[in-house]
């Protein structure tokens, strides 16, 4: 019996606990944000950068809010599953990505988010490309260093350096399992 025999499946959800978090910041910096922006405090030296920047800063942080809330109403089910055939994330596809099509997984850090980032077969990755606002982002994402399917562990109940911890033990178990052909080197042609 194989390692991977051993490892069970795994299912994991949104943390109530950290979605609080993050709706009560959001719902902070949206205030902090508009209180500026729209001069509710009437303060006498706010300059037109402020306000515009406070404008943008009620926009994104408005948006982010009204994502945590309905993930906080919406989501009692699980969203990433991990299992011993591969990984699937139904916020990214609802397909599975097998452990054997993945080259390498990394863990990639912006400021204090961590991310983990899997490198995929070229031709699979082209299958979770997705649309055209998923390929702006990945093309966005990958300018900063993230070149790959992102699994972002922010709200979940596992943590970024745990689920990348549990994902290259089970992609190791998997290699172990079923090891890659090597495809011979071509003779020299003289």
């Amino acid at each position: 019996m194989s390692e991977s025999h051993n490892l069970p499946n795994l299912a994991i959800g949104y943390s109530l606990a950290r979605l609080l978090k993050v709706l009560g910041a959001g719902l902070l910096l949206t205030l902090l944000c508009a209180a500026i922006a729209f001069n509710w405090l009437h303060g006498k030296d706010i300059s037109t950068f402020q306000i515009v920047a406070c404008s943008v800063g009620v926009a994104l942080f408005g948006f982010a809010t009204c994502q945590a809330f309905w993930r906080l109403i919406s989501s009692r089910e699980p969203v990433v599953f991990i299992s011993r055939v591969g990984i699937r994330d139904t916020r990214v596809a609802d397909d599975t990505i097998a452990w054997r099509s993945v080259r390498d997984i990394l863990i990639w850090q912006l400021r204090t988010q961590k991310i983990v980032v899997l490198k995929l077969d070229p031709l699979l990755a082209e299958q979770f490309a997705g649309g055209m606002l998923k390929r702006v982002l990945s093309l966005m994402n990958k300018a900063l260093g993230a070149d790959g399917v992102i699994i972002n562990a922010g709200g979940l109940t596992m943590d970024a350096d745990t689920l990348f911890e549990t994902c290259k033990q089970y992609w190791a178990a998997s290699r172990s399992a079923y090891p890659r052909r090597s495809v011979p080197e071509p003779e020299p042609v003289n």
